[in-house]
């Protein structure tokens, strides 16, 4: 959870930037992606307690904010001189990205619970 708590406030900040049209720069972009191999180790260590299903849901997890991150390093290469029709366009797309980021951050917490406590979701 601290794991991706740190990448989304990161991330948050820096989408909200380029929603703005102002370029994200080089050390937050660094530091944002400093934060998928430090989530992707932390999913894996729980992996290592349960079934396949933390496996997978961690790896979805991980598939689905290094492609928010990477979308967001390309918007950020352009932001300087995009126009306001790209820059919605690229905010569609983050938007619609960051809501797949939160469901499979959703299921991962949803899966890990059953798994660590032993809960069966509806009983």
């Amino acid at each position: 959870m601290d794991s991706y708590t740190n990448f989304h406030m990161q991330a948050q900040q820096g989408r909200d930037q380029l929603f703005a049209g102002i370029a994200v720069d080089d050390s937050a972009m660094q530091s944002l992606q400093q934060c998928i191999p430090e989530l992707a180790g932390t999913c894996s260590h729980l992996a290592l307690l349960g079934p396949s299903a933390i496996h997978i849901a961690g790896g979805v997890l991980r598939d689905k904010v290094a492609r928010f991150a990477t979308t967001m390093r390309l918007w950020n290469e352009d932001a300087a001189q995009l126009p306001d029709a790209a820059i919605a366009e690229w905010a569609d797309i983050l938007h619609d990205e960051g809501l797949e980021m939160k469901a499979a951050y959703q299921e991962f917490l949803s899966t890990s619970q059953s798994v660590l406590l032993g809960y069966v979701p509806g009983n």
